[in-house]
């Protein structure tokens, strides 16, 4: 369980710093889909997905503004 909460995480963040690169909405999204698709048989792990996207969105929206 370990292995995937890191690389989740990491996901996230690797998605978050490709967006403060580039600023593509649609890009960060496909990122995040692609770390939910993978987990898509993991219910446990898809919460924690789900709960990390809500933790973030404050984070992206920011840059909307």
């Amino acid at each position: 369980m370990h292995e995937k909460i890191t690389d989740i995480q990491n996901s996230f963040w690797k998605a978050y710093k490709d967006f403060r690169e580039n600023q593509d909405y649609k890009q960060y999204n496909a990122s995040i889909k692609a770390i939910a698709k993978k987990y898509q048989s993991d219910k446990e792990m898809l919460d924690f997905i789900k709960s990390l996207l809500i933790a973030w969105t404050p984070v992206i929206n920011l840059w909307k503004e």
